[in-house]
């Protein structure tokens, strides 16, 4: 039996651009989960079929628009309070990276793209350390660069 290749935690990564170093990608601390969403919007068109029009027609579907949506987790670290707060103030959209490590065989690469900071929650329970729960919105194209052969 051979076992799949799999990617850890770790190896999947969500980056912000800095706000003082434009190009240069930081991933924010204390995120336990972490997620991104790829959908499209469909437009459905029954069309009929001309042979015989009491037949049931298909519905085919077209490509409206696209859009990812990231969301995450965990316990926040102070350190990373303040990007994410001014990633909320800022009416701008964040330039983000989602990097798959790896090389291009094995899947790794990254995909850019702005989004904006469209959720950001505290949470704490006694006992417990507080927590955050982030929601980001791509605007405008995520483009995908594989890694390096």
């Amino acid at each position: 039996m051979t076992q799949a290749t799999t990617r850890s935690f770790a190896a999947y990564q969500l980056l912000l651009e800095s706000s003082t170093t434009t190009g240069t990608f930081v991933a924010p601390c204390g995120l336990t989960e972490r997620s991104v969403q790829f959908t499209k919007d469909l437009s459905d068109t029954n069309v009929p079929d001309c042979d015989n029009e009491d037949a049931a027609s298909w519905t085919q579907r077209d490509v409206v628009s696209k859009s990812v949506r990231i969301s995450g987790q965990g316990v926040m670290a102070l350190e990373s309070e303040p990007r994410w707060r001014a990633a909320y103030e800022s009416d701008q959209p964040v330039n983000v990276r989602i990097n798959k490590t790896g090389n291009k065989a094995a899947g790794g690469g990254y995909w850019l793209g702005q989004f904006h900071l469209s959720s950001f929650e505290d949470g704490a329970t006694k006992g417990n350390k507080v927590t955050k729960t982030i929601e980001m919105q791509s605007t405008g194209p995520v483009v995908w660069t594989d890694a390096a052969a």
